[in-house]
């Protein structure tokens, strides 16, 4: 068997989830040495440790910087500094620092402490095969998520039940309701310890898994034909380039081809929203937050009714109806309901694709762009055709 070949890169999928770190692994292709960046490796329990600095600061001692994008170190970055450390020490060299920086820090991480750790986390991810199933933020984008999604349905964990996590996981592992059938065979002391309403909403998420369907456990609002939106937006540079509109079953994008037009295209977008009746159906709130963030960068005046109008819905899925998926995201769900995207871009890939079509000016790129979130706002649409659907045609869940 080929030895898995760990690198620095690694350390925080290891550190939350060692299932979709053994899958990303066992599926990436050979590791190729960035050119011109000095690597350092060694062997531990059957692995290749491999560490990939940013930058190498000194030598005698080494000094080696890696590149990070948060705003504060977390207790993972601990680990992986050890592991940096270890590595680089383990390759015969003596090592001065290593050094984590943001535009928000710039830190020499003690990693010494955190070795012990370290190795303990990777001799149990080196040398098992099978790891504990758990949910995590990184569920959302793994192309993974479904092979885990089913073998919990399998065990009957209830580790997938949508908006089941901390307390009230542990809260019902403590009155002895570990497995979906559980959930369902002591409703009573659900209610005691719940009340009505969560009770009702842990029932819904265990039948709609059991037996494989939507399950209504609250009345949805009464959803009008509207508008459907979607932002995507360059991080790395903070700006929106991409505002998708879908009305009446026409795609309309509004385009910005650099930050200089960010402006114009913002302006346009309202300017239709604001001739164009109807609700702004969106998934999640980041709409919302970028049009109040655009809104104050640019000096624009939005009427404070004006996100009245905006319907998001995720909010409607989480408040409403149970499925038996993964997770809530909008691929998911639509792609539960049938609905199939073009081209291989997701929430991730897409500023890299947006980066190159910035270094490139290759429309091509751009037009693969166009395609993805012309596909979210369909995906969006479908999904509120089918609340319409399951509002008229399925019961409420009852005790």
């Amino acid at each position: 068997m080929q030895q898995l070949v760990l690198t620095n890169r690694d350390v925080k999928t290891v550190y939350f989830c060692a299932k979709k770190a053994r899958f990303e692994l066992e599926n990436r292709r050979n590791f190729v040495q960035d050119d011109g960046v000095e690597v350092f490796s060694t062997d531990a329990f059957g692995c290749v440790l491999v560490v990939i600095p940013d930058e190498i600061v000194s030598r005698s001692p080494h000094v080696v910087r890696i590149k990070k994008t948060g705003k504060k170190l977390s207790d993972y970055h601990y680990l992986e500094a050890a592991f940096i450390g270890y590595v680089i020490e383990s390759s015969g060299y003596d090592v001065g620092a290593v050094i984590f920086e943001s535009e928000y820090y710039s830190t020499a991480v003690n990693w010494r402490p955190y070795v012990t750790r370290m190795l303990s986390l990777l001799s149990y991810f080196c040398t098992e095969t099978e790891y504990k199933i758990s949910k995590t933020h990184l569920c959302r984008l793994c192309p993974f998520v479904e092979q885990c999604f089913h073998e919990a349905k399998n065990l009957e964990s209830i580790d997938f039940l949508h908006g089941l996590r901390g307390k009230t996981a542990e809260k019902l592992r403590k009155l002895g309701i570990e497995s979906i059938k559980d959930l369902l065979n002591h409703r009573e002391k659900l209610m005691e310890h719940f009340g009505p309403e969560k009770t009702r909403k842990l029932v819904a998420h265990a039948k709609s898994v059991l037996e494989n369907k939507p399950v209504l456990f609250s009345a949805p609002p009464e959803l009008e034909d509207g508008i459907f939106l979607d932002i995507e937006s360059y991080t790395p540079a903070d700006f929106d380039y991409l505002f998708g509109v879908l009305v009446n079953g026409t795609y309309v994008p509004f385009v910005a081809r650099d930050p200089a037009g960010e402006q114009r295209a913002f302006i346009e977008v309202l300017d239709f929203l604001n001739k164009t009746p109807g609700p702004v159906y969106h998934f999640h709130q980041y709409e919302v937050q970028r049009f109040r963030k655009l809104a104050k960068r640019y000096g624009i005046a939005i009427p404070k009714d004006f996100f009245k109008r905006f319907i998001d819905v995720y909010k409607l899925y989480a408040d409403h109806v149970a499925l038996p998926v993964p997770s809530y995201s909008l691929k998911v769900i639509a792609r539960y309901f049938g609905f199939q995207w073009r081209n291989n871009i997701n929430g991730r890939t897409v500023i890299d694709e947006y980066a190159h079509y910035l270094s490139t000016n290759d429309e091509g790129t751009l037009s693969a762009i166009l395609v993805y979130n012309e596909d979210d706002v369909r995906a969006t649409e479908l999904l509120v055709a089918k609340l319409k659907e399951m509002s008229l045609s399925e019961e409420l869940e009852s005790f």
